[in-house]
């Protein structure tokens, strides 16, 4: 499946409506296709703003009334005569092999829907990513990347001190050819959080410290190379537009400097 395959199946995933086969295709797709996983967010937040915004006004006693009256009537009971409505019900247990086989092809369709469903849902360790990702592009969009400006750790890491209950770590990478600038202070999941800068060329390279939450690992999100590991009850993410053997380095040079 490619995105032309993928984009009109994207609303349908959102309502929770696509079939089960598609819900397969569309997961397979969505594993190596960022655009598309962004795309499904934003239909995702727009439904759920909409949903919350729309307004419930329930039925009045008249309209129910009327409703009801619409309704076909009940048959009576007849002495000695099976209820009309009880044959009904029963007729539900008596579906024909088409109606079965059609039920059945519901049930499956449903499941499979469950499972694509519990399948895309992100993870806490997703949701942090995405917001270290967007502190890293306001910061770059705005003119406070760094708060205290010194390639001296040992200013900048007492800098944090009484602006945030934890000490980060800070190491000198210029030898291994990552720069430190400066830090500042920014907000990832609700909290505030110590961010080194650092600089590859002409790259920002970013080191998000935080208590530890969630898993790591690399990945690229938005065009941005990330990748997270802990230490000593701290969670490090990493977040540059340099290529990822760059970020791949830098995280080897930060543990070597760590041993």
């Amino acid at each position: 499946m490619n995105c032309n395959e993928a984009r009109p199946l994207l609303q349908a995933c959102a309502d929770g409506e696509i079939g089960a086969a598609d819900g397969v295709r569309l997961k397979r797709h969505l594993e190596d296709c960022n655009s598309c996983v962004s795309a499904l967010r934003e239909l995702r937040t727009l439904r759920k703003a909409v949903r919350q915004g729309a307004g419930y006004h329930r039925a009045s006693p008249a309209l129910r009334a009327r409703v009801l009256a619409a309704l076909p009537a009940t048959e009576p009971v007849v002495a000695d005569v099976e209820p009309v409505a009880d044959a009904g019900w029963r007729r539900w247990f008596t579906w024909s092999p088409a109606l079965n086989a059609t039920m059945a092809a519901v049930t499956v369709a449903a499941v499979g829907l469950g499972l694509t469903t519990y399948a895309m849902r992100e993870s806490p360790a997703d949701l942090t990513a995405q917001a270290v990702v967007a502190s890293h592009v306001r910061a770059l969009l705005s003119t406070r990347e760094i708060d205290v400006a010194s390639s001296d750790r040992h200013t900048v890491k007492p800098w944090f001190n009484g602006r945030i209950d934890y000490a980060p770590e800070v190491r000198d990478l210029a030898g291994q050819g990552f720069p430190l600038v400066g830090g500042r202070l920014d907000y990832v999941d609700g909290r505030r959080v110590a961010v080194l800068v650092y600089r590859r060329a002409q790259h920002p390279l970013e080191v998000f410290v935080l208590p530890d939450k969630g898993d790591g690992g690399p990945r690229s999100l938005q065009g941005y190379e990330m990748e997270s590991w802990t230490a000593r009850g701290m969670r490090y993410w990493a977040v540059t537009d340099a290529s990822a053997e760059d970020l791949r380095a830098f995280v080897a040079a930060w543990k070597r400097a760590d041993s």
